[in-house]
Parts: structure tokens; sequence; C-alpha cells
């Protein structure tokens, strides 16, 4: 098992993608923290991966509610071993629909919330000489996407947190990179998932030619938290089916000669 052993704590853990990530880092071996700012969710993840799982509750943007989070699985585990900055949400609004709240909202939850919970894990880390954070950034952190002005933004600055973590932690044996997720059929997009304009019409927009599971994110996330990544530092895996990398307009498909 890849991860055998090692601590883990996944914020946002309690639904979606952090579920299964949680989910997915326990079969690999690992004793999981779900943290979730939902408590209810969070615990009960922790009661269906069993074994020493912990669910906690946690608002990332909560410095002195970070660092209780942190004591605690120190007090239980005696080491922190992975930092999965999973817990994410998102305004869809016109760009002048949206208001100063829902702009802090934006930062405080996607962007300052990873720089949050790293600083309190990161002297346990040092400690031990030895530590892995994964930010999640998404597809909004490489293009502008309409309706999403401050969820863009926020998603854009943590490829740019990642980058300069990983440089402040050059020599401290403690690896920060990011995974980017695409349409991915998770409570997040469910109401776009299942629409019947935008459900096969996303679907067919990617080079895969199908919408995401969470497994795919935490297929990912195994791979980053492993020793197999050891070699991958301040970077990040665009997990999107390819939505990014290429795409034909109408009547451009791929010409075939049989």
């Amino acid at each position: 098992m890849r991860l055998e052993q090692k601590v883990v704590i996944v914020t946002g853990g309690g639904r979606g993608i952090g579920a299964a990530i949680c989910q997915a880092f326990a079969n690999e071996g690992a004793h999981v923290v779900v943290a979730d700012i939902n408590e209810e969710n969070a615990k009960g993840v922790a009661e269906k991966i069993g074994g020493q799982a912990m669910g906690v509750a946690l608002d990332v943007r909560s410095p002195d509610g970070a660092a209780a989070m942190a004591k605690s699985v120190f007090d239980k585990f005696g080491r922190i071993d992975v930092l999965m900055n999973n817990a994410g949400a998102r305004v869809i609004k016109g760009l002048m629909q949206h208001t100063q709240e829902d702009w802090q909202q934006m930062l405080d939850i996607n962007l300052t919330g990873p720089f949050i919970c790293s600083q309190a894990v990161l002297p346990q880390m040092m400690n031990q000489k030895s530590g892995n954070i994964i930010n999640v950034a998404s597809i909004a952190s490489f293009m502008g996407r309409p309706n999403r002005v401050a969820y863009v933004a926020a998603k854009s600055g943590v490829l740019g947190l990642t980058r300069a973590m990983a440089a402040d932690l050059s020599g401290k044996n403690i690896r920060v990179n990011a995974i980017a997720p695409g349409m991915v059929a998770s409570p997040f997009n469910q109401s776009f998932a299942e629409a019947e304009d935008t459900g096969p019409a996303w679907a067919s927009e990617n080079l895969i030619g199908r919408w995401g599971q969470p497994e795919d994110i935490a297929g990912a996330a195994i791979f980053l938290a492993s020793d197999e990544s050891s070699f991958i530092n301040g970077s990040e895996i665009k997990v999107e089916g390819g939505w990014l990398a290429a795409r034909s307009r109408s009547g451009e498909e791929p010409i075939w000669d049989e």
C-alpha cells in the first residue's frame, strides 16, 4: 500500500471529491483525518472508513480552528504527513452582481484557507523533517470563466501560493503541489451534470468525452501523496479530460483515413 501508516488530513472531506479522496487514502493504508465545516458529514465519512479515521469540524478560514485541528491530529497520531487542501466554495454571479462579501468569501475559503491550514501543520512537518501539501486548484486557475470572477481570481492564486510555498520550503523535505480538476460530477457540479442542456454537452467538450468522477481526482491525490511523486514539487496536475489541452470547433473534427 502506497500510503501505509501515513497520517493525512483532507479538508472539505465530508462529501464529494473530498470524501472520495479520504476513502482512497484509507484504501492505501493511511490514517485519515476528515476535516469539514459540517462536523456531521466529517464524522460520517470517518465512520464509513473505519479503523483509526478521525472526523473533525473545521472552518478553514479560522487560524485558531486550524491550529486546534492540527494539535488534535498530532495528539492522536504523533505526526502529520500529508495535508490535502480540498475545501472550496463557488459563487456564480455576473461581474456586477458580485458583492464585496462574495469576493471576500471566495478568497477566504479558496485561497486564504489553504494558507491558514498549511501554516497550522507546517511546524510539525518541519519538526519531523518531512511532509507533503497538496492544494486543489481548478481549470479556472488557467483561464477566465464567465460569471465566476472571484472564484477564478482565488483559484488562480492557488497556483501562485503552491509555487511560492514550494520555494519557501526548499530544503525542508516538504513538497507542495496542486491538482486542478475539471468538470467533475460531484455535488459541486451536480446541477450542471444532471441538466439536459449542460450534462451531455459539457461531457463531450473534453478529449475523453465524459464527465470526471471524484475517483479520478482521488487517483491523482494518491500519486502526489505517495513517494512515487518524490521528484515533483511546486507543480500541478490537471485532471480535466484534456479540456485545457485541445479542443475542436464545429466542422473541425479529426479526419481518419480508412
